[in-house]
C-alpha cells in the first residue's frame, strides 16, 4: 500500500472504525446533514462532485469519499480518479454488480487507476450474490466494501476471513429507535462501520441519534446507553 493511500485511509478510519453518511444532493437539505455529521463526530461523507462544490465550506473535519458514478443502472461516470485526486478527496466509491459484465469491466479500470494514484477505492456491492460481488471487489483491489445489512453474521465472519478488507454496512436512517438498534447489532459482528442514507426529514431532529451512533461505533457503548443518548425510552420492564 502506498503512503498516500495509507494516509487517506487513516483519515476515514481514524480509530479503526468509521461513521459515514451518503449525502445525496436530492435529499432534503443535504448541506444541513453534512453540517450535522461534522458536528456529531462523523468520519466521512460520500458526495457527488457537484455537491462537493456546494459543501466545501461545511465539511469541517470530515473526510470526503467522492462518488464516481450516478443514476440507475447503467450508472453514468461522473469524474475520473485523477480528477478526484485533484479535488483533494480522501477516497472514491463505485457501484459493483456481479451479474453485469460492464460493471466489472469499469470497476477493473477504476481500480487500476486508483492503485496507480494511491487513491483508496470503496466498492458498493449489490444484488443477491453479495458475497461473490464483495469477493470480486476485494480481488480487483477495493480497499473498503459496503454491503446492505445481512443477518447471517456467521457468514459475514467467514467472508471477512477470506476477503481481508474492511466491511461497512449500508443502513437507511429510518426511525431513531430502528437505526440505533440496527447499528448496535451490526457492530457486534465483523463490520468496521456503517454508511448511512439520511431520510427526507429535517436533519436537526437527528442530532442526538448521530451522537448515539458515534458512541456505538467509536466508544463501544451498550444499547441501553445508546438509546438514552438518542433520547429514546428505555426497554420495557420485565
Amino acid at each position: 500500500m502506498t503512503l498516500g493511500k495509507t494516509l487517506r485511509l487513516r483519515r476515514i478510519f481514524a480509530q479503526g472504525r468509521a461513521l459515514i453518511m451518503d449525502c445525496h444532493p436530492l435529499r432534503h437539505d443535504p448541506l444541513g446533514w453534512i453540517r450535522l455529521l461534522a458536528r456529531s463526530g462523523g468520519d466521512a461523507a460520500i458526495l457527488s462532485p457537484g455537491l462537493l462544490d456546494a459543501a466545501a465550506e461545511e465539511l469541517g473535519p470530515l473526510a470526503v469519499i467522492l462518488r464516481l458514478d450516478a443514476g440507475v443502472w447503467p450508472a453514468q461516470p461522473l469524474v475520473s480518479v485523477q480528477a478526484a485526486l485533484e479535488m483533494g478527496v480522501e477516497a472514491v466509491t463505485l457501484h459493483v454488480r456481479r451479474a453485469v459484465r460492464e460493471s466489472l469491466e469499469r470497476f477493473g479500470k477504476v481500480s487500476e487507476e486508483a492503485r496507480r494514484l494511491g487513491m483508496p477505492l470503496m466498492a458498493e456491492v449489490s444484488g443477491e450474490d453479495w458475497r461473490e460481488a464483495a469477493q470480486l471487489s476485494a480481488d480487483y483491489g477495493a480497499d473498503m466494501i459496503v454491503s446492505s445489512w445481512q443477518p447471517e453474521l456467521a457468514a459475514w465472519q467467514s467472508w471477512m476471513r477470506t476477503a481481508g478488507k474492511p466491511l461497512l454496512v449500508g443502513l437507511e436512517f429510518s426511525t431513531p429507535a430502528g437505526i440505533v438498534e440496527r447499528t448496535w447489532e451490526v457492530m457486534q459482528g465483523p463490520a468496521q462501520g456503517v454508511v448511512l442514507s439520511p431520510p427526507e426529514g429535517p436533519p436537526a431532529e437527528a442530532a442526538r441519534v448521530l451522537e448515539a451512533l458515534h458512541g456505538i461505533i467509536h466508544q463501544d457503548i451498550g444499547l441501553d446507553e445508546a438509546r438514552q443518548l438518542a433520547g429514546l425510552p428505555g426497554p420495557p420492564a420485565s
